[in-house]
């Protein structure tokens, strides 16, 4: 929908009530005004009875009778269509909520989330989509902090049952991590809040899973964990303070490297064509948390510890050499 850019006032019209009907937890009309304010629509005129929504709309909308002709210079929308799909029948919305749902992923997301984790995070979001609107991504997230929570716990205690429980629980939490996101851009749900606690609770958690670990394991190993949870809690700190200073916010994903300095968006960064991004790959949290859970199924705990270690170890390495290389271009 490019036209808006030039071409601001939509006109908005419907078939039947079908415009009512309930699409990922939105009235299909909110979801396209919504949508529609999202591609540069600044006034929508709705041909329809006025609808009532809970939430304050991003644009004006006037409401005229369902006979009015669309005036001269406004995109002309359909209300009951979502996804590219008309909404005649319970069948069709259907297929238009999940086609939606499927288009909630993140287009930089690391492999097991777009192989395996898609499957049950997207059904998850679905689900609690059809609930009301006071289940909210962040109970999604702080849900997910309290599994992983449960999970340190319980890979503290060592013995097998504890380890692999810990293990399927820390996947869960992955799992329902990214459906916090798919919920948020669903309904339409974002804010600041949620961007700090989504972020932060991916390192609350797989800190203490790691310090937790090596607490199992004993000797040496408790000690090895412990340093790996403050390399890594070192580096986020740092990372952080630098976003918001950048940027006023708490939106990770806008840390560059130096070496990434001329990249603007994520896209750019994470391009499934480059080698980089795939190397990159292992240490994204969807794939270190897979390969934990099954390290821990497998009776081989110390692999958490180790790669933790290793993760720490490189992400401490290149925070050094950033402000390295950033402080010698100041001078």
């Amino acid at each position: 929908m490019t036209e808006l850019d030039t071409t601001p006032t939509v006109f908005l019209e419907t078939a039947d009530q079908r415009h009512l009907l309930l699409v990922g937890g939105l009235p299909a009309f909110e979801r396209r005004v919504r949508e529609l304010a999202r591609a540069g629509a600044r006034h929508v005129i709705a041909a329809m009875a006025p609808v009532e929504v809970a939430r304050p709309l991003p644009v004006s909308v006037e409401f005229v009778p369902p006979e009015t002709q669309c005036p001269a210079g406004a995109t002309r929308e359909r209300a009951d269509v979502i996804a590219g799909i008309e909404l005649v029948d319970d069948d069709a919305r259907r297929r238009a909520e999940w086609k939606l749902i499927r288009g909630m992923n993140k287009s930089f997301e690391g492999p097991v989330d777009a192989l395996i984790n898609w499957r049950v995070s997207m059904r998850i979001t679905r689900v609690l989509s059809h609930r009301s609107l006071a289940v909210t991504p962040n109970h999604v997230t702080i849900t997910a902090i309290l599994v992983g929570l449960v999970a340190s716990v319980l890979v503290g205690r060592a013995g097998y049952a504890s380890c692999a429980i810990a293990g399927v629980l820390l996947e869960l939490n992955s799992i329902l991590d990214s459906c916090d996101g798919e919920l948020a851009r669903l309904r339409f749900q974002y804010s600041k809040l949620g961007q700090w606690l989504d972020n932060l609770s991916d390192d609350i958690v797989d800190n203490a899973f790691i310090a937790a670990t090596g607490i199992g394991l004993g000797g040496v190993w408790q000690w090895i964990g412990i340093a790996a949870a403050l390399g890594r809690l070192s580096v986020s700190i740092m990372t952080y303070v630098s976003v918001y200073r950048a940027t006023g916010t708490g939106d990770i994903f806008a840390f560059r490297w130096w070496f990434e300095s001329g990249k603007q968006s994520v896209d750019e960064v994470y391009d499934p064509k480059a080698i980089s991004t795939w190397l990159r790959s292992f240490g994204r949290r969807d794939t270190y948390v897979f390969l934990w859970m099954l390290a821990l199924v497998a009776g081989f705990p110390v692999w958490v510890v180790c790669h933790g270690a290793l993760i720490a170890a490189v992400n401490v390495s290149l925070l050094v050499l950033h402000f390295t290389v950033f402080r010698n271009k100041r001078a």
